[in-house]
């Protein structure tokens, strides 16, 4: 390419080339804080610059330089910037040399100007360390004054103590603080070491810390301890020993710093006291008494028994709602003092684990020493208290347990004396009740059934089927009473028996009821669309929460409305403790059930249930009770007390013009004898088992309980 071929931008044609490969080359030698776009466009200048220079006719290195200076301005100094430039500059650039002596001019040109500013700039980076140096000096010199000025004025002014101590840690310098701690001068404290501070046995633990942290086992020691100041008396610290090191990293010397913790440590006491104690008589508390009866029995020799006690005070709930709290602190509080007295403190350990109940244990014991023990305090509690004025005598229910004490558990001794205690309140109160072992097992069973109740009727585990209720005479088929059953995942099939008291007592039988109620409310209706009048009466019984609920009306109308049931295809059963109100007035529930169409039987008729005043009552007949059913025997004569007493009710049904139901009738000889007192239907095993619905089906078509006959 000659001169002639154009200025400016045509003089190079392949000037954007070698800006990219120029700008390609050089990035990655240097950290340019600019983007690659950026660095682009300033080659791109230089490369106009450059390609100028060596077209004029007039070489003037003046511009090449400029570029050398152009590159270390921007930041295109790292080892390899300029060998890189050399490179590309010398490869693309020789087509547009006029010769090669002006290339290597203009080379060395570039070369020069950038060497010249590498130069400069060096020097400035190191005039700019060096002021930042100086300055650094400057305020680390202010800093270690001022820290040295801060660290007298917390030395001397500061609440906590601090002593500087010499390796051997004996102290050199001690401040006002810690001479006032412990009640010695300065002079006094010169040349002792903290742990001659100290109680002999913390002292040998302390001395042998710090020769640990000499030996850079760890970098400082904290701890809580006793210190004895100068008369004597003990005083709470916490301690913080530091070691400080010189600049070789060696140990110099440590700092001490002791901070008064008395009234902390006195107030940690009285907390852990209260947290630990019954606020009211001071007495252990559940936690702690079950503490201490582990410690007990771990301490007794193999062969050794232990005794445990559970005193319910009785009627408590009462005196405190029917008197007031106050009357009621007092009865506990003084009932506590009695059981004191007959502690023996050697043997023996007294707690408060609940509102109304104390427990208490006896180790070494037996069976004839745990009893004389509880009734001495029983007879100590039942003297009359004197409270607000006036005297009041209560009574304790005891639960006990005595067993041997290799491998008993604290927490289950407890729980064995506090279920015993539960009986001896169940079987009359003011009594004491021994724990028996498959009694508890029984009990405990039920508990846990109970609980898992709500589980089991979300998960469907419960499932209702139909027994037979048959005329006597003829075993015709007069109804199908629900039965319900749970089929337990860890024990099988549950009956009714097993759980419904259960539910009864905890409240669950409200939903549980509800559903058996819509499961026999769309069966008694399917079985109507498929037979009509052939279908039987489907009896259930109402569990007695049930019936003194005052939504059972509402849950009726809303389950026969969903399920399109009839009122007058099903009967209730209710149990005859629910017939009549507190007052003796027929319970009103009788009537609006008896008004909404349904048949009413009263169940559970024992001898003591006499239905002569069923006259008047809105009910279609009774049940005799199952247990009243056996009392017959299972001779082939039925025992003619059972039977003089069960006819009894029935000529006092028939008197109410009521028919009678027997349940549990398992054998021909009982299904004789009911029929001969007048009894006209029953069921149970012999009149056959509960049935699913498919099952039923064909007794309903054949009319009788036998429909293979």
């Amino acid at each position: 390419m000659t001169g002639d071929e154009g200025q400016g931008g045509a003089l190079y044609p392949g000037l954007a080339d070698l800006a990219r490969q120029w700008t390609s080359s050089v990035l990655p030698t240097s950290n340019v804080p600019l983007s690659r776009g950026e660095l682009q466009v300033i080659l791109t200048g230089f490369a106009e610059l450059l390609t100028s220079a060596l077209s004029a006719e007039q070489f003037d290195h003046t511009q090449a330089a400029e570029v050398g200076r152009g590159l270390v301005a921007t930041q295109l100094v790292g080892p390899k910037a300029l060998d890189a430039t050399i490179r590309v500059l010398g490869r693309e650039l020789r087509p547009a040399a006029a010769d090669d002596d002006r290339l290597v001019d203009l080379l060395g040109a570039v070369a020069a100007g950038y060497v010249d500013a590498l130069r400069e700039h060096i020097f400035q980076q190191q005039e700019t360390l060096k002021k930042a140096v100086f300055r650094a000096r400057d305020a680390a010199e202010k800093a270690l004054r001022a820290s040295e000025r801060r660290f007298r004025t917390v030395f001397t002014e500061s609440v906590v103590g601090i002593a500087i101590g010499d390796i051997q840690g004996h102290i050199v310098s001690s401040n006002l603080a810690m001479q006032e701690m412990l009640g010695y001068s300065a002079d006094e404290l010169r040349q002792r070491t903290p742990y001659d501070l100290m109680p002999r046995k913390d002292a040998e633990e302390v001395s042998a810390a710090y020769r640990k942290l000499i030996a850079g086992a760890f970098t400082s020691l904290r701890s809580e301890q006793q210190m004895l100041r100068s008369d004597g008396e003990p005083v709470w610290v916490h301690i913080a020993v530091t070691l400080i090191k010189d600049e070789n990293g060696q140990p110099d010397y440590p700092v001490v710093m002791i901070e008064d913790i008395s009234d902390l440590h006195l107030l940690q006491d009285r907390w852990s006291h209260q947290v630990a104690h019954d606020p009211l008589t001071n007495l252990h508390n559940r936690a702690l008494f079950v503490s201490k009866v582990e410690t007990a029995v771990g301490g007794l020799a193999p062969g050794e028994r232990i005794g445990l006690a559970c005193f319910g005070i009785d009627g408590m709930s009462v005196i405190n709602a029917g008197v007031s709290d106050q009357v009621g602190d007092k009865i506990l509080k003084t009932a506590a003092d009695r059981l004191r007295a007959v502690v023996d403190d050697d043997t023996g350990l007294l707690g408060r684990v609940d509102g109304d109940r104390f427990a208490l244990l006896a180790v070494r014991s037996t069976t004839q020493t745990m009893i004389d023990t509880v009734e001495q305090a029983m007879a100590r509690i039942s003297e009359p208290i004197a409270a607000g004025g006036r005297e009041y005598s209560v009574t304790a229910s005891v639960g006990v347990v005595e067993r041997a004490a290799a491998g008993a558990d604290p927490a289950q001794l407890l729980a064995d004396a506090e279920l015993a205690m539960h009986w001896a309140k169940q079987d009359g109160r003011a009594q004491w009740t021994l724990f028996e072992a498959d009694r508890g097992s029984r009990q405990r069973r039920d508990f846990v059934l109970a609980a898992q109740l709500p589980a089991a009727l979300r998960d469907g585990q419960f499932t209702v089927e139909f027994e037979s209720v048959a005329r006597i005479g003829d075993r015709g088929l007069a109804g199908l009473s629900v039965v319900v059953s749970w089929d337990h995942p860890d024990q099988g099939i549950l009956s009714a028996k097993d759980f419904l008291h259960l539910a009864e007592r905890t409240g669950h039988i409200l939903p549980l009821g509800s559903w058996v109620l819509r499961q026999a409310c769309d069966q008694a209706k399917a079985w109507h669309d498929e037979h009509g009048d052939l279908t039987p009466q489907v009896s259930v019984a109402l569990a007695n929460r049930m019936v003194g609920d005052q939504d059972l009306a509402a849950l009726l109308l809303a389950v026969l409305d969903a399920s399109g049931a009839r009122a007058d295809q099903l009967t209730l059963e209710v149990d005859h403790s629910m017939l009549w109100d507190a007052d003796g007035d027929p319970a009103e529930v009788l009537t609006v059930l008896s008004d909404m169409g349904f048949r009413v039987l009263v169940s559970g008729m024992t001898a003591s249930c006499c239905p002569h005043g069923f006259t008047d009552l809105p009910v279609h007949g009774i049940k005799l009770a199952p247990e009243f059913v056996a009392t017959l025997g299972e001779d082939d004569k039925p025992d003619p007390a059972a039977e003089r007493a069960i006819g009894g009710v029935v000529s006092a049904a028939q008197l109410a013009e009521l028919p009678v139901y027997a349940v549990g009738v398992h054998h021909e000889r009982h299904a004789a004898a009911l029929r001969e007192l007048g009894v006209e239907f029953a069921q149970g095993d012999h009149f056959g088992p509960p049935s699913l619905p498919y099952e039923v089906e064909p007794m309903i078509i054949a009319g009788t309980v036998d429909p293979d006959w």
